[in-house]
């Protein structure tokens, strides 16, 4: 069952987002230690507005256990979305004016999607996809976006079979990314 995350059970999150954003979980968090980066995800995910927030995840729940996730936002609210974590930052002595590019004006943007291995295959992922396609409409967007790393051609694979186009290269950590977009 999908349904939006919620603030007093975060179980296993912080670990979905973090074995799906690997290096770029260090930007966001100024942590080295996986320990330590998981503890700023769950900090972040628990407030009410960044892009990490509860209030942009969608859980995939098997038997009250939640085994996937998908993490999407306007695109429009980069900028706010990313102040409370930039703020945090600052508190680390880590002075960034912005992140780096993920997406452009107007597309719901999906930062994140993730599935425990031990249920990939289910066609979970899918499932995700679809329900965030139906939310975008639902919130007036004609398309989503997503980036994928070069160096990731299973997931491209993936999001080709469901209808995203590579539109141009961004580069995000130090790796390059297709943006991709899907007309929905």
């Amino acid at each position: 069952m999908i349904k939006q995350a919620q603030k007093n059970n975060i179980t296993n999150i912080s670990t979905l987002i973090f074995n799906a954003i690997l290096n770029i979980a260090n930007t966001l968090t100024g942590e080295e230690k996986e320990e330590k980066i998981l503890e700023t995800l769950d900090f972040y995910i628990k407030m009410d507005v960044n892009r990490l927030s509860y209030n942009n995840i969608y859980t995939y729940e098997i038997e009250n256990q939640i085994v996937g996730l998908i993490l999407a936002y306007n695109s429009n609210d980069v900028k706010k979305l990313d102040k409370p974590i930039l703020e945090h930052l600052k508190t680390k002595n880590i002075y960034l004016d912005s992140f780096e590019k993920e997406c452009f004006e107007d597309e719901f943007y999906i930062d994140t999607v993730s599935v425990s291995p031990n249920f990939q295959g289910r066609g979970i992922a899918k499932e995700l996809f679809s329900f965030v396609e139906k939310k975008a409409k639902e919130l007036g967007f004609d398309k989503v976006s997503l980036l994928v790393d070069f160096e990731n051609p299973k997931a491209l694979a993936l999001y080709e079979k469901l209808g995203f186009q590579k539109n141009t290269i961004l580069k995000v950590a130090n790796h390059n990314y297709h943006h991709m977009i899907k007309m929905v």
